[in-house]
């Protein structure tokens, strides 16, 4: 009985980048369906544009900046700079930069795995997390895996384990920059279709995250099979 909260846990930590994007979603709702409260935000926001106007080069590398940091500690997240980001640049732009710095900010996590090794990562990352990823990076250098741990592992985290299992270099990049691309778009135009008050688009995107949320959680929950029942199942040829 203790064991399917265990579980649940898990794949919620596991798929915290869904987590957070679907929580984002639910949020940005509710804050716009209010006028007054979005009129608000909106309002702060626009504080920040005569700024970045004066120091458009300078706006653009610090964005990007913490945009890699967000991509580097566990700690930091850029999602909260989304909003500046589209309100300044644009939905293109503020992509681009935002897509930027999670690709730099993966190029540092597997730089630091592969060449400073494991006593540097056990500094950044805390015990827990180590213990709950570490096995989650596949093995042979293929793509397609790659790419699939890039999109349900938190950036943040798995390139320090490409690293330290000296994955391709190659092969890493490559997934992670078409890995990044969803996570960057939904957040951008989540982002803009609250800014322009589109309830019925962020309904309907509250609803696909929620989805895909709960069938993200209903695939991992339960506990992985073993590897003699594997086996014997491919035996079967099931």
């Amino acid at each position: 009985m203790t064991g399917a909260p265990a579980n649940g846990a898990g794949a919620m930590a596991r798929h915290r980048r869904l987590v957070i994007l679907v929580v984002a979603v639910v949020v940005a709702a509710l804050l716009a369906s209010s006028s007054e409260i979005h009129r608000q935000i909106v309002a702060l926001l626009a504080l920040a544009e005569p700024i970045i106007e004066a120091h458009p080069v300078w706006g653009a590398v610090v964005f990007t900046a913490i945009s890699a940091l967000g991509a580097i500690l566990v700690f930091v997240s850029s999602w909260l700079l989304v909003p500046l980001g589209v309100q300044a640049w644009g939905p293109v732009g503020c992509f681009v930069l935002l897509w930027a710095g999670w690709f730099l900010g993966g190029i540092v996590t597997y730089s630091v795995g592969r060449y400073l090794g494991r006593p540097v990562v056990r500094r950044l990352l805390p015990e827990p997390v180590i213990t709950r990823y570490e096995g989650h990076i596949p093995v042979g250098g293929r793509f397609l895996p790659a790419l699939l741990v890039t999109v349900s592992v938190p950036s943040d985290i798995a390139g320090y384990f490409f690293g330290l299992v000296k994955y391709p270099a190659g092969v890493y990049l490559s997934a992670l920059a078409i890995g990044e691309i969803p996570y960057g778009l939904a957040a951008v135009f989540l982002t803009d279709a609250f800014l322009q008050r589109k309830l019925s688009l962020l309904l309907i995107l509250a609803s696909v995250a929620g989805l895909f949320g709960y069938w993200a959680w209903r695939r991992h929950r339960g506990p992985s099979m073993p590897a003699t029942q594997a086996s014997e199942e491919e035996r079967r040829g099931l």
